[in-house]
């Protein structure tokens, strides 16, 4: 015979205020990611609030509005590495707000999405983007239901809250650090001109360059595949000293055809990609490359949602992704 047993309390918001001292407006503030509060102060509250395991009940704040309680994850990109992480990232985070999350995919190939609305009443859309017309279907969203847009890198879109992570910087911080192991010349394997995280890495790949004085050229693959990222290192004539790849998947393949001419890595042609794509450590030689913190692209969209919800406007976020040094570029 099993014995009832007693649910566990919730740790709510005033006892986190509680705790640490201040109003529960100024622990409020902390959890929406409000600038209006002071660095120690609120390291303090987010350190109870790691400690305690305190979870924001957005879901009891929309009953009381008479509100659904449910978001609705609009999927209008090919599920690469960095989309499939987003998502479930933003599904914990929902789910640990005690949201119900539905999802539907609107990505019909060719860079076309469906801009069919949400099948049934929701509080909030997340898109996740990347090309072009996820900005105008955000905005359409935004005229009648609280929109957030995630990875497509635009900011001041009327209405839309936005969450990308910084990949014009996370390409220059790459380039930067072959420059500094004493390259001269640099190619870098951009991603398809259809997608905005390509025109931002390309971007921050010729700034560095130019800033460090090195000589430069682009390769423009049609695809984020490894298989054209190995085709377009096979077709050089003169190999460069460094690659930079737009992500890890080109990164791999130009991996490929350096081995195939007997080039060795790093010593003869040092190369960094992007992602940091589960199994990148075990690339031959590992490598080097830029980690995407997802988990909080997760994170900042449930707070940015949560935001508009509450009658805030539109806000952006930027993520500052991290260089992962592997043996790739250092010999």
């Amino acid at each position: 015979m099993s014995t009832p047993r007693e649910r566990p309390k919730r740790v709510s918001l005033a006892d986190v205020a509680r705790l640490a001292g201040v109003s529960p407006n100024t622990v409020s503030r902390v959890v929406r990611g409000d600038g209006e509060v002071a660095d120690s102060t609120r390291r303090r509250i987010s350190e109870i609030i790691d400690e305690v395991g305190y979870r924001p009940n957005y879901a009891a704040r929309a009953l009381a509005g008479k509100k659904t309680g449910v978001l609705h994850v609009i999927l209008a990109a090919p599920m690469f590495h960095g989309h499939g992480q987003t998502l479930l990232s933003v599904m914990n985070e929902a789910g640990g707000a005690d949201y119900t999350v539905s999802v539907a995919n609107a990505y019909m190939g060719a860079g076309r999405i469906d801009h069919g609305a949400p099948p049934f009443q929701v509080d909030g859309v997340i898109i996740l983007g990347g090309q072009q017309p996820t900005v105008e279907l955000a905005m359409e969203m935004a005229t009648h239901t609280p929109t957030v847009l995630l990875l497509a890198n635009e900011t001041n879109l009327p209405g839309v809250s936005t969450v990308s992570v910084d990949n014009a910087h996370g390409t220059e911080v790459a380039t930067r650090h072959l420059c500094e192991t004493g390259v001269r010349t640099l190619v870098h394997l951009a991603g398809p001109d259809s997608w905005s995280d390509a025109d931002r890495r390309r971007e921050g790949f010729v700034t560095a360059c130019e800033a460090a004085g090195v000589a430069y050229d682009i390769v423009t693959s049609p695809s984020w595949n490894a298989e054209d990222g190995h085709r377009a290192v096979k077709t050089l004539g003169v190999l460069p000293d460094g690659f930079v790849a737009a992500n890890d998947q080109l990164a791999l393949g130009a991996m490929r055809a350096l081995h195939e001419r007997g080039v060795a890595i790093p010593q003869e042609v040092k190369i960094v990609g992007f992602d940091d794509n589960d199994g990148a450590e075990c690339y031959l030689p590992p490598l080097t490359t830029i980690r995407q913190r997802f988990d909080l692209v997760g994170r900042a969209a449930i707070n940015q949602m949560a935001s508009l919800l509450d009658g805030e406007g539109p806000t952006d976020v930027l993520i500052e992704p991290e260089l992962v040094i592997r043996n790739s570029s250092l010999v």
